[in-house]
This record gives C-alpha cells, structure tokens and sequence, in this order.
C-alpha cells in the first residue's frame, strides 16, 4: 500500500513540475470548426492519463483472460483427475472380475462414450469378460469413428469381432491399426494370426516374412522359422496343380528332413496324381529320416494294394538295421508279419523285444493274435485281455504334443494349438 502511495505523490510532484514550467495555453482543435485553449500541461497530462487508462484496460483485460485460462485449466485437471481415479479403480474391479461395476465407475462422468482412448478400451474390455463380445465391437466401432484409426481400440475391435466368428472384420481392423503402426511385431503377429484362422495362407505367409525380418533372438527366431515353414507347406497344399505342390513339399521335406507332414503330403499327392512308384519312394524316404508310423503305414498299404507285402518286409528289416533300438518299428514290424500271415516271424521278433516291452499292451496284443491265429485260444484270451483298440493297439489314437489335442487319425495341423507336425501316435510317445 504505501509503494502506491509513494507513486501516486511522485504523480503529483511530476504534474505540478510540469504545469510549473508550461504555463501557457494550446489551442486544441476536436472539430475543423471548434477550437479550444487549454494550458499545455493540463493537455500532456490529459494524454498520459488517457495512455495509462487504456494500458490498465487491456492490463485488466490480459490479467481477467489468464484467470479465466487458469481457472478452466485447474477445473479441466481435477475433471481428468478425477476421470484417472475412476479409471484406476475400474482397472483394479476388472481385475477382481466385477465388471458392472468397473463400467459403472467408467461411465460416472462421460455417459455412454469416454473421450479417452484407454478408458474406452477398459470399458470395451468388461464387455469382452462377459461374453458379450457384440456390445464391446459396437462400442470400439463408434469410438474409432470418433477417435480415429487408434491401434488399442482397432486392435480389440479385431478380438471381438473374431471372437464373434468374423474373421473378415477382425483382419481388417488389424489391418488399419498395421496402417499406423507398420513396424509393430505384436500387430503383425496377431495378423497373422487371424489370416491363419480364416485360411488365407498367401496373405500369412506374405507376413510372416516381414516378420522374421524383425527378429534377431534366437529362440524366437527359430519359432518363426517353423511357422514359416508350416505356412509353406499350406501355401502349397492350396495350389491347382498337384505335380507342383508335390514337389515344392519334397524341397520344403529336404530343408527340414524332421517335418513329417512336407513327407505324407507330398506322396499322397503324387499317389492322386497316379505316380505312386514315386510317392512310396517319397514315403520310404520320410520314414527313413523320421521313422513316422504314419509314413510306414501308407507304405504297407500301397504294397498291400500290389499285392507285394514282402516289399514291406525288407523295408522294415532295412529300418531295423538303421535303429535297432528303436521300439515302434519292432512292433509295426510284427504287426505286419502277423497281418501277412508270417507268424513264425512274428514270434521270433516278439521274442527279440527289449525288456521294457515285455509286459507293454501293445506287445500282450500282438501276441494275443499270434496265438489266436495258431489255435491257442485260451492263451490267446488271457493275452487279449491287455489289449487295446481294433488295430491291436499299435497305432492307437493320436495326440498334439503341444497342447495334447486328441486325434482319431493323424492330422497335419492342430487348430488348437496352430502348429504343424505335431500329432503323434501311442507308439512314438512309448
């Protein structure tokens, strides 16, 4: 108070100075005609006062502005405060599994639509845990409207939307999000993913390249590299031209002689095809490297269609040699000579098995039909008796090794899981 008090004497000191020294009159013209004399100090004053009034006016003016400014800044903070805390619980409820009332908690200031990108895909979310995935893909629709191509909410438009069935969508929700964030691995994974689901392989398998171009892990790399090569093999499989397909499959079963499904398919379709020298010749070759029961069973069945069973013989004989220890063959091989009639055979070989197969089901059945076909039927009852399954419980049923999905027959490709080459019978897992 007293500064204003010392500037307002220095005011007056400074006019009655001023009037001191120009105490004559100025004629001052308002209008062409009117005139008027005023003293010269008297109208200098006049001026800095109507300066300082208009300086204090927009002064006052700026200062009201930047109140305002503040006061809608500091309301807007403790709305989106607010608006934070009731995110933060609505999170903390989903996690505890009560999704009323998180989507309560989300829509206590903003009605049926947040403006916020990441309470819109929390309020999607509570839909999504309980099942109602058609409330959240008409949430997440209007909010990309709203919102623009957002990647969260385009990425759990795609997850409705296939959870819904339509894969269609959900790839082309994926797609936009890819649009603002191409150099995304997670996106271009989950792509991926539902192009696997919707069986468009040239589309996977287009993708799958760049996504290896982004992988330097070697772990991770190598899972890649195994989609990529499954995703070959379909690419393959869906061709017009069997011949073709037939021999891109044997290329992609010499990359990785281990891949047993490039082996099976590439000689059932040159068998289609009528070639089936040349598809016994693929299968030998598989069963050779990978020793697959299913290899061995389409070659005891294309003999058998030739009436050369003792084709098969010398070849299981051959696999012998190759892995003596090896259990499965030595039981497919008994098989076959039981099957062929060759019972005497059997018998040695089954006399010939390694101690951990002695009391196996599988061998009590074989031996069951030894003797049943010999005449002994009580013994071949008793034997019998341990035996499992119409095809004497060699084979049996199939089973993933990844996700453990069973099989009646040996099938290329879980859907569970998404993996190729990884069915396996009772026999393998002994």
């Amino acid at each position: 108070m007293a500064r204003w008090v010392v500037a307002a004497l220095l005011l007056v000191i400074a006019a009655g100075w001023v009037a001191f020294l120009n105490p004559d009159p100025v004629v001052l013209r308002f209008t062409p005609e009117g005139t008027t004399s005023v003293p010269l100090a008297g109208a200098l004053l006049a001026a800095f006062g109507a300066g300082a009034l208009l300086v204090g006016l927009v002064a006052g003016f700026n200062a009201s502005a930047r109140g305002w400014h503040g006061w809608r800044s500091r309301r807007r903070a403790r709305r989106e405060a607010k608006r934070a805390a009731r995110a933060a619980r609505a999170e903390q409820l989903v996690w505890k599994g009560d999704y009323a009332q998180a989507r309560a908690e989300l829509l206590r200031l903003e009605g049926d639509a947040p403006t916020d990108a990441g309470r819109l895909v929390l309020l999607a979310e509570t839909h999504l845990h309980e099942g109602d995935p058609a409330a959240a893909r008409r949430l997440l629709e209007d909010g990309t409207l709203r919102l623009g191509p957002e990647p969260r909410l385009l990425a759990l438009l795609a997850e409705a939307a296939e959870r819904e069935g339509d894969l269609r969508a959900a790839a082309e929700a994926l797609e936009r999000a890819r649009q603002t964030l191409p150099d995304s691995p997670r996106l271009a994974r989950r792509l991926r993913d539902v192009y696997l689901a919707a069986g468009r392989w040239p589309e996977a398998l287009a993708l799958q390249g760049q996504i290896l171009l982004g992988m330097h892990a070697p772990a991770a790399l190598a899972v890649e590299e195994r989609t990529l090569r499954g995703l070959r093999y379909q690419n393959a499989l869906a061709g017009d031209d069997p011949l073709r397909a037939a021999r891109v499959l044997v290329g992609l079963a010499r990359e990785d002689r281990a891949f047993v499904p490039a082996w099976v398919s590439a000689g059932d379709l040159y068998a289609r095809a009528g070639r089936k020298l040349k598809a016994r010749r693929v299968w030998e070759k598989g069963a050779v490297l990978t020793t697959a029961p299913v290899l061995l069973d389409r070659i005891e069945r294309v003999n058998r269609s030739e009436k050369k069973p003792a084709r098969t013989a010398r070849f299981y004989r051959r696999l012998r040699h190759l892995y003596p220890d090896e259990p499965g063959i030595a039981l497919l091989f008994a098989r076959h000579l039981i099957l062929t009639g060759d019972l005497q055979g059997a018998s040695t070989l089954l006399e010939s098995l390694p101690p951990k197969l002695t009391d196996d089901p599988r061998a009590h059945a074989l031996w069951a039909e030894v003797h049943r076909r010999r005449g002994n039927h009580d013994v071949a009852a008793n034997s019998y008796a341990l035996a499992c399954g119409p095809d004497l419980g060699v084979v049996g049923t199939f089973h993933c090794t990844v996700c453990n999905a069973p099989a009646k027959e040996w099938q290329d490709y879980c859907a569970a899981c998404r993996q190729w080459g990884t069915f396996r019978s009772d026999v393998e897992r002994t």
